[in-house]
């Protein structure tokens, strides 16, 4: 056998006794099926790290959740003969209900088709990555026991007659001697813990600070990049808290912050790295511009001040916002509203709405055709889109 048979048949014999000696899921001291707890317990780890990585995979491309829902159904609860799985296929006792092991098994379907819809090599990536941390946790720390919550020790019997000093009669023959003065104990020292919480904060608003500035020199600074600093960072301080019992509050304000990152690198922004509101007001047809853009915010463009003669063609653009354009009451309008994520659209009376919309046309105004011409292209990724003629 070569070296490489060798490695790989210590690769699959260390994933077969993680399989033997799997963890369980305990019932006390979970946030929702135990997946995470008995991993941690099984290992000697945090609860918390196991969390957090649950979390970053599932923000890695969504491969997290079909990996925590196939631990709920493969790995037996504290007490349970199988997993919910085995059960369902006759070959021990489960506590979970055979219904809630097939919504669970259906639950699975989108959940993996969602990761693997675009396919790609993160995915897989991530995977393999996920695997060799199984393979790695079992090969250091396989042989460990599992760490067990011990209940109190049933409290003992005192003697009858016994003092209060001597509840268990360890010494009757000093029974006859006064009760002891109890000494004045002082008031244990508080530990201080490490303010880990404070400094990842304080760390974070640095660099939020100095992302800010150097966005004005630098392209890369954009808002979905800013957020995944800002991200790296707390779950960097919620990482080092874990070993020193603090800063779990960090958690609070890095996942509605990693939900926004996600959000954001979802959509793909690919306009101008602008933010706020726009508005213009052009009072001849030359100050009219071929392009108003924006990232985030709104953009309002008024036209009813241009003459009644000439013709403009004009495009408004946004990643996020709001886009508003006033046109003259007898103005050819001819125009084109889109928004490609979603998105609301009102545009001369052409109305739409929902994910991927468009509505387009020409509108000749109340006198009919003739007069001042003009042709507008109205796009966005997110937001609402109005063509208004007041």
């Amino acid at each position: 056998m070569s070296g490489t048979e060798k490695a790989m048949q210590g690769v699959a014999d260390t994933l077969r006794e993680f399989w033997a000696h799997r963890p369980v899921r305990p019932r006390a001291g979970r946030k929702l099926g135990g997946v995470a707890t008995g991993i941690a317990m099984r290992y000697q780890i945090d609860p918390v790290i196991v969390r957090i990585a649950f979390v970053a995979l599932a923000l890695s491309g969504g491969v997290g959740v079909p990996m925590y829902l196939a631990g709920w159904l493969l790995l037996p609860e504290e007490g349970d003969q199988v997993s919910p799985l085995e059960a369902l296929l006759n070959k021990g006792h489960s506590s979970m209900s055979q219904a809630r092991t097939v919504l669970l098994g259906l639950l699975m379907f989108p959940a993996v088709a969602f990761p693997f819809n675009d396919g790609g090599f993160q995915v897989f990536a991530t995977l393999a990555a996920s695997i060799a941390c199984i393979y790695l946790l079992q090969k250091n720390r396989g042989h460990l026991q599992p760490a067990t919550t011990l209940a109190d020790p049933p409290p003992v019997a005192p003697v009858p007659g016994a003092p209060a000093w001597d509840p268990l009669g360890a010494a009757p023959f000093a029974w006859d001697l006064p009760e002891p003065a109890p000494r004045p104990q002082p008031p244990a020292p508080r530990p201080r813990k490490p303010r880990v919480a404070a400094t990842t904060l304080g760390v974070a608003t640095m660099v939020l600070a100095g992302s800010v500035i150097a966005g004005i020199w630098a392209p890369w600074f954009t808002a979905p990049h800013i957020i995944g600093l800002l991200v790296a960072v707390l779950a960097a301080g919620l990482l080092a808290g874990s070993f020193v019992d603090a800063g779990r509050g960090l958690i609070w304000l890095l996942v509605p912050l990693s939900v926004v990152g996600f959000g954001l690198t979802t959509v793909g922004f690919d306009g101008p790295n602008d933010f706020g509101d726009l508005k213009s007001t052009p009072k001849t047809v030359a100050e009219v511009k071929d392009r108003y853009e924006i990232s985030v915010g709104s953009v309002m463009l008024d036209l009813r001040e241009l003459p009644d003669s000439g013709s403009v063609k004009t495009a408004l653009e946004a990643d996020l916002g709001e886009l508003v354009v006033h046109v003259p009451k007898n103005a050819d309008v001819t125009f084109n509203c889109e928004a490609s994520s979603i998105g609301e659209l009102n545009c001369l009376g052409k109305q739409a709405d929902g994910s991927t919309v468009q509505v387009g046309g020409t509108d000749l105004g109340e006198n009919g055709e003739g007069g001042l011409k003009i042709d507008l292209d109205v796009l966005t990724n997110v937001g609402e889109v109005k063509v208004l003629r007041d």
